[in-house]
């Protein structure tokens, strides 16, 4: 996955109120610069849902080395990597509208790439929910898998995404990565430019 998502619509926060009324949680909707952008980059602060509230938090897990950030964690390795070992049960979801993915392509002389730009989306009037791991100092990653084999030939890998009335469960550790792997993301893509 790459490093931008969409911003929610005032429709998907409703939706987003909803579901946290379900798991008796008081939503806030972040005041921040970042909050009035459509367009989410990362080590901005963006809002992520946890087990008891929500909260701002940095997109993007500072590396060991303090040269950069991690912003995606592999569905395969990261309960076992040291680095994200320590809170690896600590989950979280990463509201959004979609995601984006480029798309590289060649001329016919090779001598040109163009790359394309794609949205991910529901498909629907709703949002997605990213599954992500966050740490105590406000930091996030978001999880991916490898990608559908509907999508592959955009990019080899995606957000672990999950359905609303999966919400709570992923929270309170009740859903298991590998499952939620299997499960159909019902994402649908549109090529934006």
């Amino acid at each position: 996955m790459c490093g931008r998502y969409i911003a929610n619509s005032e429709d998907e926060v409703m939706e987003i109120r909803e579901i946290l009324k379900q798991i008796s949680m008081r939503f806030v909707l972040p005041k921040t610069a970042e909050a009035a952008l459509s367009e989410m980059f990362p080590t901005n602060q963006v809002m992520l849902i946890n087990k008891s509230e929500s909260v701002l938090a940095k997109w993007g897990i500072e590396k060991w080395d303090n040269k950069g950030v991690i912003i995606n964690a592999k569905s395969e390795t990261y309960e076992q990597s040291r680095f994200f070992g320590s809170f690896a049960d600590n989950r979280c979801i990463i509201p959004a509208h979609g995601y984006y993915e480029w798309h590289n392509t060649a001329s016919r002389s090779l001598t040109h790439k163009k790359k394309i730009k794609y949205a991910f989306t529901s498909g629907e009037r709703h949002g997605i929910f990213m599954a992500g791991v966050y740490n105590k100092q406000g930091e996030f990653a978001i999880i991916t898998k490898p990608a559908e084999p509907k999508i592959r030939f955009i990019h080899d890998r995606m957000p672990l995404i999950i359905h609303a009335e999966q919400a709570a469960d992923w929270l309170n550790g009740k859903l298991s990565v590998r499952g939620l792997c299997e499960v159909n993301s019902g994402i649908t893509w549109k090529e934006t430019g």
